[in-house]
């Protein structure tokens, strides 16, 4: 049977599909994955029947069966090695070792470790076995373009004339892509979030931002067949191999004969050695316990092997401070305003929207201390009425936000400090006044 012109392009996205999904696509998810409408699984049928026996295959009356007969490359999700996490290990191991004194340089930094580690298995992965094995090679590597390693070609718009050392030194390149902070691996995997902000302002996928924002926030840990919706679905297909670096498989990221979920948080949480669970953040510990939430539901061993759950990274920067954003946005929006979360990608957390003149931005910050350096980059905005940095009451103990704010905001151009219950409490006496008016 003489095979149609669509046949091209249903097979790149088949092999995009099995590059991401364990299971083969029912027809509408591959209606979907195709940019085709539920109504034309007619004509995605009619055109499968023209490759079927020569490009595919499938059981007649079975679900998820269609399959290649081609030889196609087999490429599971957690064996993808992100190219950009790989470097950023290498550059700050690097960074590490050459602020080491001459005789302790025999000692290799962990980062540097890790990042030669993945480059070649990397390069194992794709056929190419011409990483660097040793440090001597690893050194002389360093010293060539980045981009001569065939992997980093991925990574757009860098320049073919970038190392990690040049002259005798590490490069601008290296100090740039570097993360600081005691826990190398977290700070590697915060950075994704910075990669996805990027893009989203470079291409603006606003909404795409927004959708996932809110996914990592409300579902840190979720099945399989949820997470494998979402990657197919048209609102985060753009973002979904930033996805598939976030999420990784649950039973690899911590082993247990049952898994639990912190009541606040909803993360996959840690096993004492008395056999009882507690949550990696302990704020979440002391609310859930003030507020006596409800524990989340258990699941066994068995169960989890189809669950995947954020990296620790993503959940420590873009989890649990995002708890604090939404948690102020419905609280505002249920006494009547609008608000958007993240406007302008990102630019601030909440834009909070009483009339066309009446206008807050707000970024809430979740802090143990009271980062004077970090305040004064937040900018006052001018295209709003007021514009806030806010804190939870449950950090007031320890950041004395009245007494401080007295202190600061002088210094903050216009930026001023408050409290949660602070700005709810402003905003309904806006509400009353603008009621009465």
């Amino acid at each position: 049977m003489k095979v149609t012109r669509h046949r091209d392009k249903i097979l790149a996205a088949l092999r995009e599909w099995f590059r991401i999904h364990k299971q083969a696509p029912t027809l509408e998810e591959f209606c979907a994955e195709l940019g085709m409408q539920p109504r034309q699984k007619a004509t995605l049928q009619r055109w499968l029947q023209t490759m079927r026996g020569i490009d595919v295959e499938w059981e007649d009356n079975a679900a998820r069966s269609l399959r290649f007969l081609t030889s196609e490359p087999d490429i599971e999700p957690g064996l993808q090695i992100p190219v950009t996490e790989t470097l950023r290990y290498l550059a700050t191991g690097l960074v590490e070792w050459e602020k080491q004194e001459p005789m302790n340089r025999a000692h290799i930094p962990k980062a540097l470790r890790v990042g030669m580690s993945r480059m070649h298995l990397t390069s194992l992965l794709s056929g190419d076995e011409q990483a660097p094995s040793s440090l001597p090679e690893f050194f002389n590597w360093a010293k060539k373009p980045v981009l001569d390693w065939q992997p980093a070609a991925e990574i757009k718009h860098l320049s073919s004339e970038v190392t990690l050392i040049e002259d005798g030194l590490v490069s601008d390149f290296a100090l740039q892509w570097q993360v600081t902070g005691a826990d190398v691996e977290m700070q590697v995997q915060e950075k994704v979030l910075q990669d996805v902000l990027e893009y989203c302002r470079v291409n603006q996928l606003e909404e795409a931002y927004r959708a996932l924002r809110k996914l990592i926030i409300e579902c840190p840990v979720l099945p399989y067949s949820q997470y494998r919706r979402l990657l197919s679905s048209s609102q985060l297909r753009p973002l979904r191999d930033f996805l598939l670096q976030m999420y990784v498989d649950l039973v690899d990221l911590t082993s247990d004969s049952t898994y639990h979920f912190c009541p606040r948080c909803k993360y996959v949480m840690r096993r004492r050695r008395d056999g009882t669970y507690n949550c990696r953040n302990m704020t979440c510990e002391q609310l859930s316990a003030k507020l006596r939430l409800p524990p989340q539901a258990s699941i066994p061993k068995h169960e989890a092997e189809d669950w995947k759950a954020l990296t620790p990274g993503v959940h420590r920067y873009g989890t649990l401070p995002g708890l604090w954003e939404i948690q102020l946005a419905e609280t505002l929006t249920k006494l009547g305003v609008h608000v958007t979360l993240w406007p302008e990608i990102d630019q601030f957390d909440l834009l909070v929207e009483f009339s066309k003149k009446v206008r807050w931005a707000i970024d809430v910050k979740d802090w143990s201390y009271l980062d004077e350096e970090r305040l004064r980059k937040v900018d006052y905005r001018f295209d709003t009425t007021e514009t806030f940095i806010v804190f939870p009451d449950e950090r007031n103990d320890v950041l004395r936000i009245e007494v401080e704010r007295q202190r600061l905001e002088p210094e903050l151009g216009g930026v001023r400090l408050k409290l949660v219950s602070e700005i709810i409490s402003q905003a309904k006496k806006l509400l009353e006044k603008k009621n009465h008016a």
